[in-house]
């Protein structure tokens, strides 16, 4: 059985981890966009990060 505090808890870290989720598909789209812009701009520095 769980306690009403213990419930409360898991909800809120439940919450907490889909934002974090979120955050980090957020920076890798984010990074694959500013990539893409490398690529196109200057395709000899993507080398180095592969």
């Amino acid at each position: 059985m769980v306690s009403s505090s213990s419930s409360a808890e898991i909800k809120r870290l439940a919450e907490e981890n889909e934002q974090l989720k979120k955050r980090l598909g957020e920076k890798d789209l984010e990074i694959a966009i500013l990539r893409d812009l490398i690529k196109k701009k200057n395709p000899h520095l993507l080398k180095n990060w592969k």
